[in-house]
């Protein structure tokens, strides 16, 4: 098998996570040398059970090993290992970084600023109209949002970002990344794929087990620069990311409320504790360093009037993050040919400019 088979059979054994992969990559250094390890070589590892062992030992099957990984590949689903060049450089910083990551899409660019937005399942009408909003407007200003694809405010922020040519977010599930959950998010699922992705440390085919979720949100906060909360009650789970996020060195935002509400409770008490307060989007740009002179999509939408027809359709999918001309061709419909022809228009008017290989991103 090559190396990365043997990382993916070490990632997807059950009852494996990542601080025992930890332990023992720290005995054997690689994942092929823990394939051939005995019994006896495998209980000289620290915090390693019995049924552990077990575990590692039966799933040895190089066919079975072998049928999953062509079974996922089918499926257009990409792994990415704690070794690997593409593995998000912002998760090598956390506390118990993943092993691995499965991810439709792709993966955040370390490049790009993100914020992380969470809040309650059962928010009210303004706070989802709020989370859509501001979504919307860290979109327009090139931040990419991050969350978890629930109910609620997570859901409300993402489709924000989705209205925004060129957005992009990225859902962390709490369950195999094959699955969404819940299941009347598909078409946000479906969408994120292209505008950014959906992202699990879950083997495929892992149920959304309730302890799931506590775990990948040490991964939402990890992969932001910023952690924003919206409705956030006594005990909402969005205060364990909001902790995680503080451990993690991360700077929190909170959209305040009334002081007798308790779906309010735990927003108000992180602004008591020294959270940033938040009544605009503005103040998460300010607060992550970001001044900008005006509204990014005003001055979008002025650069926009000054363009041919066709060009206006090409430039409808840039934004501050750099898309490649691959990606212009899919979204657009155009001939190749076409979408370079008119790439470089929009060069020579000063309105993109490439960043690295046939990269492009709009200048503001």
């Amino acid at each position: 098998m090559t190396k990365g088979l043997y990382e993916f059979w070490l990632s997807s054994i059950p009852g494996i996570g990542c601080r025992k992969i930890q332990a023992i990559l720290s005995v054997f250094g690689e994942p092929e040398a823990v394939f051939q390890a005995d019994r006896e070589a495998l209980a000289q590892v620290a915090g390693l059970r019995s049924k552990d062992i077990d575990r590692l030992i039966v799933s040895r099957n190089r066919e079975q090993i072998k049928r999953r990984w062509d079974s996922i590949c089918s499926r257009d689903i990409l792994f990415t290992c704690v070794t690997h060049p593409d593995y998000p450089a912002k998760l090598h910083h956390i506390a118990d970084p993943p092993y691995a990551l499965y991810y439709k899409g792709s993966l955040p660019s370390e490049h790009v600023p993100s914020v992380a937005v969470v809040g309650a399942r059962n928010a009210s009408h303004a706070g989802m109209e709020t989370a859509k909003q501001i979504g919307r407007e860290l979109a327009e200003n090139g931040i990419a949002v991050v969350s978890g694809l629930a109910r609620g405010v997570d859901i409300a922020a993402q489709r924000g970002v989705l209205t925004v040519a060129g957005g992009r977010t990225y859902g962390v599930l709490g369950c195999g990344i094959d699955r969404c959950y819940p299941d009347n998010h598909i078409e946000s699922y479906m969408l994120m794929q292209e505008n950014g992705g959906v992202i699990s440390e879950f083997s495929p085919g892992m149920p959304p087990y309730p302890g799931n979720f506590p775990m990948r949100n040490r991964i939402i906060s990890g992969l932001s620069d910023g952690i924003l909360v919206i409705e956030a009650g006594q005990k909402s789970g969005s205060l364990i990311t909001a902790e995680l996020g503080l451990e993690q060195g991360k700077d929190v935002f909170v959209v305040p409320g009334g002081i007798y509400d308790p779906c309010y409770k735990g927003s108000n008490s992180l602004i008591k504790n020294g959270a940033f307060l938040v009544t605009q989007t503005r103040d998460i740009l300010d607060g992550l360093g970001i001044f900008l002179d005006e509204d990014a999509s005003v001055r979008k939408k002025k650069c926009e009037v000054m363009l041919e027809t066709s060009e206006k359709i090409v430039y409808s999918y840039l934004g501050l993050e750099p898309i490649h001309i691959s990606e212009l061709v899919r979204m657009s419909g155009l001939p190749v040919q076409r979408i370079m022809q008119l790439v470089l228009s929009l060069e020579m008017k000063g309105v993109i400019k490439q960043i690295g290989n046939q990269y492009y991103a709009i200048v503001l």
